[in-house]
């Protein structure tokens, strides 16, 4: 995401926040009945509804986000590892081609000094 992106939606979220305690402020003397379930209250106030509700859904909101962001951390761990086992993998590879390449020199040189032995008579 790049950094006007951020801005932007970082600016938005701002905005909106802004613009829901301003709803909350302006209705908070406004009375209305609230029907909940079995729960019944003839009278509260409009904004402190609009608060709790607002406080209830960004709850949830947070909670859903949260559970993302421990997915993607699993994913990320997991990734690493993968990643880190390749490596490991690597190494190890690279190191038996070394040893094969200092056992094939050690055979050619073993060959030509067999080759000149066998020259010599």
């Amino acid at each position: 995401m790049s950094k006007i992106q951020r801005l932007l939606l970082t600016l938005l979220g701002i905005l909106l926040l802004v613009a829901t305690g301003t709803l909350v402020v302006q209705n908070w003397q406004t009375p209305v009945p609230v029907y909940f379930l079995s729960w019944n209250e003839p009278s509260i106030s409009a904004g402190s509804l609009m608060g709790l509700a607002s406080l209830i859904l960004g709850s949830g909101v947070l909670l859903l986000m949260w559970v993302q962001v421990l997915g993607l951390n699993r994913e990320y761990k997991k990734t690493s590892r993968e990643l880190e086992r390749k490596d490991v993998s690597r190494e190890e590879a690279v190191e038996k081609v070394k040893v094969l390449e200092n056992k094939i020199v050690t055979l050619e040189k073993a060959l030509s000094e067999a080759l000149k032995l066998n020259a010599k008579p």
